[in-house]
């Protein structure tokens, strides 16, 4: 079970028709993945008994800004561009984040 729905991302994307959904529904997984490992906690969010519980909204959020970034920008590098890391993601993230001392 995914976190965003392939509609919800299609949303956020402005994409109509389903002929990228391959291409987004990959990117989505990809995007997720990131969110979890940055989070170090898996999604969906589970309780102590094994339920999923809801993720919340900044979550939901980041990882919509990670799938446009995955979207808009499909290759390594782009001559004459810089890219740059979207600092809102990790604003987003960091209050839900797991900190754990060794």
């Amino acid at each position: 079970m995914t976190v965003v729905t392939l509609d919800e991302a299609k949303a956020h994307l402005r994409v109509d028709g389903d002929a990228d959904d391959a291409d987004i529904t990959l990117k989505l997984s990809a995007a997720e993945g990131a969110v979890a490992q940055h989070l170090d906690r898996p999604l969906p969010w589970q309780d102590g008994e094994g339920a999923e519980v809801p993720v919340p909204d900044p979550v939901k959020l980041a990882i919509l800004l990670v799938l446009g970034d995955l979207y808009a920008n499909r290759e390594a590098a782009i001559i004459g561009a810089t890219h740059v890391k979207n600092s809102t993601v990790a604003w987003l993230l960091d209050p839900y984040r797991r900190i754990t001392f060794a």
